[in-house]
């Protein structure tokens, strides 16, 4: 009985039983989430999963006493891609975080011997994962130019990469709206959680060392977000495995479509969901309104790309499969 009211609980948290198959991709077998949670992880949440709590059950948490597995679609409840200036054409498409390919968070973070600091390394992947389910990309793109100053981010701190996968380059403190004042955003991929300016009590942190963190006998470490570089944090005050310039391991994001090439001179005005599975992205180019209408049924995504009224052209792709390592 205890067995089928566990199943019936996944159920309704849309944690899928099964995980997906990602072998040879590098992820770790031995860190693999459970099929079923824990009682801890049921009963007791940890001091990480309340930090994502807000946002279920969009975003769903289990863990086995090592690690906090994190699931969600990578899709945020706040508007996108809007007053992009700098876009390469990438449209956002929802992702499977979930099974085997969820987020992966160290319940118990270790302190490296030295900081890996991520100025110039770690330029593909995530470096965080925001409380909305959203990953956090190091606030350099993967040319190593820092992506909010050239116009590349939406404003809400976000693109999408190279398989449409949507994520920040920025710490998302809009969304204290939500977690409240003085708690954490996100949580680093060492396992140290990533606040806002503040302190819980609204003073100003102080002796914040090179990664852009301090400790305190209420919180322990942890990092905060600036608004000037590094935007998240400076660099990893716990330990970490890089591999292809990125943290390993980490989620892999599933394309449609090949990588897009800069369009320039064009500007996003808008993104709507207009149905389920489906969207309307909008910009503005050499004065002309143009439309980028699209769905997604099962494995298929259809594209429909219109200048004012007039179609010029209809896609159909097949899903790819995770990218070649390392993804953008």
């Amino acid at each position: 009985m205890k067995f089928l009211l566990s199943i019936v609980f996944l159920f309704f948290l849309g944690i899928p039983a099964e995980a997906h198959d990602l072998s040879g991709l590098g992820y770790d077998p031995h860190g693999k989430p459970p099929d079923l949670p824990t009682s801890a992880g049921t009963n007791t949440p940890s001091g990480l999963a309340r930090i994502f709590a807000p946002f279920a059950p969009a975003v769903s948490t289990r863990e086995d006493g090592r690690y906090l597995y994190v699931s969600s679609t990578g899709f945020p409840d706040h508007p996108m891609m809007k007053g992009i200036r700098n876009w390469q054409q990438q449209i956002p498409i929802p992702q499977d975080y979930s099974g085997q390919n969820s987020w992966r968070l160290p319940l118990q973070p270790v302190p490296a011997s030295s900081p890996a600091m991520i100025r110039g390394r770690f330029l593909r992947g995530a470096i965080a994962l925001a409380a909305n389910g959203v990953p956090i990309f190091n606030p350099q793109n993967n040319r190593g130019e820092i992506a909010l100053e050239i116009g590349e981010l939406d404003e809400w701190g976000g693109h999408c990469g190279r398989a449409d996968d949507y994520h920040y380059h920025v710490a998302p403190l809009h969304l204290q709206e939500k977690v409240g004042s003085g708690q954490p955003v996100a949580v680093a991929l060492d396992g140290y959680p990533v606040y806002g300016l503040t302190d819980p009590d609204g003073s100003s942190p102080k002796d914040l060392d090179a990664c852009h963190g301090h400790e305190t006998q209420e919180l322990g470490y942890h990092y905060h977000a600036s608004k000037s570089y590094p935007y998240v944090l400076g660099g990893f005050h716990g330990e970490v495995t890089e591999r292809g310039e990125q943290v390993d391991p980490q989620p892999r994001a599933q394309p449609f479509r090949p990588a897009g090439e800069p369009l320039r001179g064009a500007e996003i005005t808008d993104f709507q969901k207009t149905g389920p599975d489906a969207y309307e992205l909008t910009y503005r180019l050499n004065g002309q309104t143009w439309s980028i209408l699209y769905s997604i049924n099962g494995q298929s995504l259809r594209v429909e790309t219109k200048k004012g009224n007039q179609l010029i052209k209809n896609e159909t792709y097949e899903r790819r499969g995770p990218p070649p390592r390392p993804p953008r």
